[in-house]
């Protein structure tokens, strides 16, 4: 396109000046016309195409100016980390009975730590006795903050609390937390399957045959409701041989016996992860950083630089600059 303007500026520029030597080679001399040099209005024409010569010289020279620095492609780089694309997460929430109280604040801190990402595909699974698929991984960041949304508004409503008589609640609400949490309860099966529902969040990741880092980010009190395919530790198992790095959110146990705890931090550890209460409030930033930095470390991650071209500035200029130098070519003709 340059290339195009600047051979068009130079017609330009030949057109007129060949018009000036043929109105040259076809001028006649009259006797006795001297004094027409001193006339104001010839005095004036003179000025006029000087300054016009002068224009067309300073517009073809600018015209080669603008045409080169078109050619020479104006660009500004930025140095992006095309692994990073390459990450998976999936969040993985348990919204049995016990888990209730916390479930909102839980995906608040979800719905933070997707704003910390960039071009990573999220996936959200809940689960109680059975698992349900929110949604698939996926990078489209506005269905994931509205998925998210509608869970913190929806786990509003606490079936324990309306029992008991503590809260007052309105149709709108219990259906907007059935509509959420449908699919995750069943009657002939125990509820708080953590085993289970872990082992089934895993199942969200796809893509096993290419080489991406996989993180999950549970969110469970680790308090079983009674016993499933997978024990707990059966089921790190599936993550741990599918190399999926687990990050683990723990509320606090409300009714645990044992050492849920306890269980919790030795098999995230395990996995490769860490493990935060989530009322921490450094939680959110160092999972986060701790993603990122595994991310470089396992993906080897290479930075490269992409140039972007901006052309638009010296073409509009280029054009404006030849269309000026065919007005003044047309005017000293």
């Amino acid at each position: 396109m340059s290339c195009l303007l600047l051979i068009a500026g130079l017609i330009a520029w030949a057109i007129a000046y060949l018009n000036r030597r043929v109105v040259r080679n076809r001028a006649l001399f009259v006797g006795n016309t001297s004094y027409l040099d001193h006339l104001p209005s010839v005095r004036r024409a003179q000025r006029t195409s000087h300054v016009l010569r002068l224009m067309s010289v300073a517009l073809a020279g600018g015209l080669v100016l603008t045409g080169g620095l078109l050619s020479g492609r104006l660009a500004s780089e930025r140095v992006e980390t095309p692994s990073f694309k390459n990450r998976d997460i999936v969040l993985c929430l348990d919204v049995s009975g016990s888990m209730l109280p916390f479930d909102r604040e839980i995906l608040e801190g979800y719905l933070e730590l997707v704003d910390g990402f960039k071009g990573e595909r999220v996936g959200l699974a809940i689960f109680n006795s059975t698992t349900r698929t929110v949604f698939p991984l996926t990078n489209d960041y506005g269905l994931i903050r509205r998925e998210l949304k509608r869970g913190i508004d929806a786990l509003k409503y606490n079936p324990l609390a309306h029992r008991a008589g503590t809260a007052q609640y309105s149709e709108q609400d219990i259906e907007k937390f059935w509509d959420f949490v449908g699919g995750t309860h069943s009657e002939s099966m125990p509820p708080s399957l953590i085993g289970d529902g872990v082992a089934s969040c895993g199942q969200l990741f796809d893509h096993a045959e290419e080489d991406r880092s996989r993180f999950m980010v549970l969110a469970t009190d680790n308090e079983p409701g009674g016993v499933g395919i997978y024990e707990f530790p059966g089921a790190v198992d599936t993550l741990i041989d599918r190399k999926i790095t687990m990050w683990s959110f723990y509320p606090g146990a409300t009714s645990c016996t044992g050492n849920c705890a306890e269980e919790l931090q030795t098999e995230t550890e395990r996995s490769g992860g860490k493990f935060w209460a989530s009322g921490d409030p450094g939680a959110v930033p160092s999972i986060i950083a701790e993603i990122q930095k595994a991310q470089a470390a396992e993906m080897g991650a290479i930075p490269r630089v992409i140039r972007t071209d901006h052309p638009a500035l010296f073409f509009t200029v280029s054009l404006i600059v030849l269309i000026a130098l065919i007005v003044v070519g047309w005017r000293q003709r």
